[in-house]
């Protein structure tokens, strides 16, 4: 879904969501707002920027609080015109997936319990010329990663975006070398 407008794309976001009992809706949202002045600029056609998936890590029920998605709302030709009674709660079971666009109007639904916890794994990717949500880069200590594959390196920003195959320089550079030059050949930032 990312690569039509880029060369490789970054980890956004990586963590266990959990809804705690009696907890509220979160509102509804789109993931791709977190880059809003080129969503503003380029809505209704914008390309997609943001891909998400929700893995359920156990059954995650409408009452536990199941993610709600507004379907069809990323082909909606008003950016913020919604109904959250449009809503409809994505139930999981474990090892199931909802994956969705960074356009889809979505949130976590209210927990309707008193004592259950509901949990499900999130995952998000995002074009490599933005900047993700998280600082993954930060999870990993220089030339940790070294023996992974070059994907995994770039994925978690240990390794420098490549455009190719369209045009543009590289991006997340130290002094103007690629991260995985400075990284593999010295072990620091020298």
């Amino acid at each position: 879904m990312l690569l039509p407008i880029c060369g490789s794309y970054w980890l956004n976001t990586a963590q266990v969501m959990y809804i705690g009992p009696g907890e509220p809706a979160q509102f509804l949202h789109r993931d791709a707002n977190n880059w809003w002045a080129f969503v503003k600029a380029t809505w209704p056609d914008s390309p997609e920027v943001t891909v998400s998936a929700m893995i359920g890590l156990e059954d995650v029920t409408e009452e536990l609080g199941a993610t709600r998605v507004v379907p069809g709302s990323h082909r909606l030709s008003e950016l913020n015109r919604y109904e959250e009674r449009e809503s409809v709660p994505a139930e999981l079971g474990p090892g199931d997936a909802l994956v969705y666009s960074g356009y889809v109007l979505h949130g976590g639904g209210a927990n309707q319990t008193a004592d259950r916890w509901r949990r499900a794994f999130h995952v998000s990717f995002v074009a490599g010329w933005l900047t993700p949500e998280e600082a993954s880069p930060m999870d990993f200590g220089l030339g940790e990663l070294s023996g992974q594959s070059e994907r995994v390196q770039r994925l978690l920003g240990h390794a420098s975006y490549d455009p190719r195959p369209y045009n543009g320089g590289g991006l997340w550079l130290r002094h103007v070398r690629e991260m995985q030059d400075v990284i593999g050949s010295s072990g620091n930032t020298a």
